[in-house]
């Protein structure tokens, strides 16, 4: 989902910024990659430990603790790649006057939020609020998108 998010989004709003919207869309692309390869690693690691577990949980221990900084390294522990995402889509967004302005700027508190989730002292709170904060913003994004869906696909039956 997070794929077509990102190019539908990309579509939208390439015409006014595309530069930037090219930058944007492969941050975008590569988080989706991260996401969905942090969440391949975890579930294939999880039957491995599972299974290991019955007969050796000391050894199911140290294969959990191996390969959990991979997991989060790619998708849990940080979250700066989907921040960049999130505040460059915001950005853009702004300064094309495409979306609803509430939308972007919450976009760049999220933004900044997942940025901040890399500094060792502020990654817990920074991941928690990007996580958290993340959720509305994609549910603002996703009711605009579909409002302004809605409104193109009926436009040409009112010219008729």
């Amino acid at each position: 989902v997070l794929v077509a998010l990102v190019l539908a989004l990309h579509e939208r709003l390439k015409a006014d910024a595309p530069m930037l919207m090219r930058a944007t869309t492969a941050f975008g692309l590569i988080w989706a990659g991260l996401v969905i390869a942090s969440g391949m690693i975890a579930n294939l690691a999880t039957g491995v430990v599972v299974d290991l577990y019955s007969t050796d949980p000391t050894q199911a221990t140290t294969v959990w603790l191996a390969v959990s900084p991979v997991i989060d390294g790619l998708g849990g522990g940080n979250e700066i790649v989907g921040g960049l995402w999130t505040l460059l889509v915001s950005v853009v967004a702004l300064r094309t006057r495409a979306l609803h302005r509430l939308v972007n700027y919450f976009g760049l508190v999220v933004g900044t939020a997942g940025i901040i989730s890399v500094i060792p002292a502020l990654g817990e709170i920074g991941g928690g609020i990007f996580g958290l904060t993340q959720i509305v913003w994609f549910v603002a994004l996703g009711a605009l998108l579909l409002g302004a869906g809605r409104r193109e696909a009926s436009a040409p039956l009112r010219e008729e």
